[in-house]
């Protein structure tokens, strides 16, 4: 069942890619640094064997804003409400996708931003989208100093905060 959900989560990913592929648009995402009171929310690294956390977000869906997305992605991912405090940096990179046996790349572009959490509800044990992860996933609280050291885009990018 879990590898069928996988399956079918990526299925819809690469349509999508696709859809964007051919009508050269780029894939427009969005990253939230989350801060609740000194530390940050981020979700354990399953996915990314270089780094151990990651930002919380996702896809830009159609007609949404940079903010409304920032605030669903939160709570599907985090179980959390938060407030959009402002964007940060918007980094550039291209994936290679695979679908109905065509591989082609995609241009994303990502916006980094920074939300402030309103009110949370931690117990909830399955994050995201059914089939978005590999694994259960915890969401865990760090200080600024090992979310800079341990997360890709401020490492690989070099997003300042």
């Amino acid at each position: 069942m879990k590898n069928e959900l996988k399956k079918k989560y990526y299925e819809q990913k690469a349509e999508y890619a696709w859809k964007l592929f051919c009508e050269n648009k780029p894939f427009l995402k969005v990253y939230s640094i989350v801060q609740k009171d000194d530390k940050f929310l981020v979700l354990e690294n399953s996915n990314k064997k270089n780094f151990k956390y990651s930002l919380a977000g996702g896809g830009v869906e159609e007609g949404e804003d940079i903010e409304t997305a920032t605030k669903r992605e939160i709570l599907e991912e985090l179980n959390v409400r938060v407030k959009f405090i402002k964007e940060l940096d918007v980094i550039h990179y291209v994936h290679t996708w695979h679908y109905k046996g065509k591989s082609f790349d995609v241009n994303y572009e990502a916006h980094i931003v920074l939300s402030e959490v309103i009110s949370t509800d931690l117990s909830k044990k399955i994050f995201g989208l059914p089939g978005e992860f590999d694994k259960e996933i915890k969401v865990l609280e760090i200080s600024k100093e090992e979310m800079l050291k341990n997360v890709a885009e401020f490492v690989t990018f070099k997003v300042k905060f």
